[in-house]
């Protein structure tokens, strides 16, 4: 029996009274048809995605690939990721604190412009590679 507002469903009349009882009522009648379009649902979209991925690989496979290094640095010698240089720069320093006078003489001497208030200058500095060239004398592996 159908009834058109929920109040003519009575558990008298063998309706359920409550939303998530009709619900579950209706799940368990149509169950099968759900299952069904639920798998047709999933198998095509995961062919969607498949020929998506497909297809995006082969345009991969199908771009002109980046040159590995630029051609300016092909006759400089590769170096190892644990070595690097770090150029002199300038630091602010905390509220208060001033540049030592050996330091702002330093910098005007190096640059001929005067250290900037609040700021000092720090010394740029390396750190050694992998390679054996980089190790000194007393260093070398016997």
């Amino acid at each position: 029996m159908n009834y058109s507002t929920p109040s003519e469903a009575t558990p008298e009349n063998g309706e359920p009274t409550s939303f998530a009882e009709t619900a579950k009522n209706w799940y368990t009648k149509h169950k099968p048809k759900i299952l069904a379009v639920g798998g047709a649902v999933g198998s095509v979209a995961l062919a969607v995605v498949v020929a998506g991925l497909a297809e995006r690989r082969d345009a991969e496979d199908t771009e002109d690939p980046e040159p590995v290094s630029v051609p300016e640095t092909m006759d400089e010698p590769r170096r190892s990721p644990s070595a690097y240089d770090v150029d002199p720069f300038l630091r602010k320093l905390p509220e208060g604190q001033n540049a030592s006078e050996e330091k702002k003489a330093k910098y005007k001497e190096e640059t001929g412009d005067d250290l900037p208030p609040g700021h000092t200058s720090v010394r740029g500095w390396s750190f050694p590679g992998d390679d054996p060239e980089d190790e000194a004398p007393g260093e070398a592996a016997a």
